[in-house]
């Protein structure tokens, strides 16, 4: 799973647009198996997140970078989002988001407060944790 990741952003181009774009952490659903998969892949997810923020500082407009946890890990996936040739809006405004409210012990243990915020959504699909950067 690592690896992939680290080649999905090794093979991305900082000079071009991103419409929503993104990387899944676990799209075998391993993570699902035993709950300290679970905790692995979120492990992961965060360290993908900063992967993201990295490769922002080499993009010269602007971008904006999230990570996804659903309640099912193939579902987990960080994305870059910014202004694009599709027209998709921009910048994405996670409406439905309750920022600051988090009970997912192993993303309060993981997710610096200084750098990002987390926010829960709840809606058809279950219950999503957002983690965005707080600036």
């Amino acid at each position: 799973m690592r690896n992939y990741a680290g080649n999905s952003f090794s093979n991305l181009d900082s000079s071009g647009w991103f419409d929503y774009w993104h990387c899944h952490i676990d799209w075998e659903g391993k993570g699902d198996k035993r709950p300290e998969n679970r905790e692995s892949s979120i492990a992961l997810g965060y360290e993908i997140l900063n992967m993201a923020e990295e490769f922002k500082s080499t993009v010269s407009g602007p971008i904006q970078s999230w990570w996804l946890i659903h309640e099912q890990s193939y579902d987990d996936a960080v994305y870059l989002h910014s202004p694009n040739e599709n027209g998709t809006p921009f910048p994405y405004d996670f409406e439905g988001v309750e920022w600051g409210k988090n009970d997912n012990e192993a993303l309060s243990k993981l997710v610096d407060l200084e750098q990002f915020k987390v926010g829960t959504m709840v809606n058809e699909h279950g219950t999503t944790y957002v983690v965005a950067p707080n600036a």
